[in-house]
């Protein structure tokens, strides 16, 4: 087993004989690059302060960051509690099946997180995916662009921002999308956009979009068949449900 500490002192590499990897990241400081890779099955990315088979969240702290994250294989994870900062650019991409992506950027809203660019591409199958971009405080100004290229995957995602575009091409079946899109702008050129071109069979996508004093756009191109779809627009109206 490979485990490492990165922060921005000092990076310690301890390998035994097992056969994961292991990646412990606690980040502090503003311009930080970094690139993290693993090959292979059963992989993780974690806290710092993890220790064998009980994982915590990585946090990762600061203005004006690059993350690049390549996970090529099955069963890996990658779990983030915190990432802060603004003018942060993140590149993940996931190949294979049955891995778990967690990430969570600002949602305590202490550091502020505004100009944010994520762009996420997964081939695989049967991955699980959560999400949460703001809550306490919006995440402003952010592009967040999705590639999936595979069945059976579960999303959840929720983003609380002002001026936020959100594009995800899904090319597979039976797969289940839950988004909820919110914030608060000051007129309703604060738009949020979201744009879904869907291509496959049987999948199911539960959208909602809540700005309040904001403009929400919605546009989706869907070609498959049993299709299972709710969209819910509201800007601090009645509450609705599909």
């Amino acid at each position: 087993m490979n485990k490492i500490i990165y922060t921005i002192i000092f990076a310690f590499v301890l390998l035994t004989n097992a056969d994961d990897n292991e990646i412990y990241v606690n980040q502090t400081g503003s311009n930080a690059s970094i690139d993290l890779e693993q090959l292979g099955s059963s992989n993780i990315i974690g806290g710092s302060d993890s220790v064998a088979g009980t994982m915590t969240k990585a946090t990762l702290n600061g203005g004006s960051m690059t993350l690049d994250i390549n996970q090529i294989g099955s069963s890996n994870q990658f779990l983030t509690g915190g990432l802060y900062g603004s003018d942060f650019t993140g590149f993940f991409e996931f190949d294979g099946d049955s891995n778990i992506f967690d990430i969570d950027l600002d949602t305590s809203g202490l550091n502020g997180a505004d100009f944010v660019d994520l762009n996420i591409d997964i081939t695989g199958s049967s991955n699980t995916f959560d999400v949460d971009l703001g809550e306490s405080s919006a995440v402003d100004y952010l592009n967040l662009d999705w590639i999936i290229d595979g069945d059976s995957n579960a999303f959840d995602y929720a983003i609380d921002s002002e001026y936020a575009t959100n594009y995800v091409d899904l090319f597979g079946d039976s797969n289940t999308i839950n988004f909820t899109g919110s914030g608060y702008g000051n007129s309703s050129t604060d738009a949020g956009y979201f744009y879904l071109d869907l291509t496959g069979s049987s999948n199911v996508y539960n959208i909602t979009q809540s700005s309040t004093l904001a403009a929400d756009w919605l546009k989706i191109e869907s070609n498959g068949s049993n299709q299972n779809v709710c969209i819910i627009q509201s800007d601090s109206g009645t509450a609705t449900s599909c």
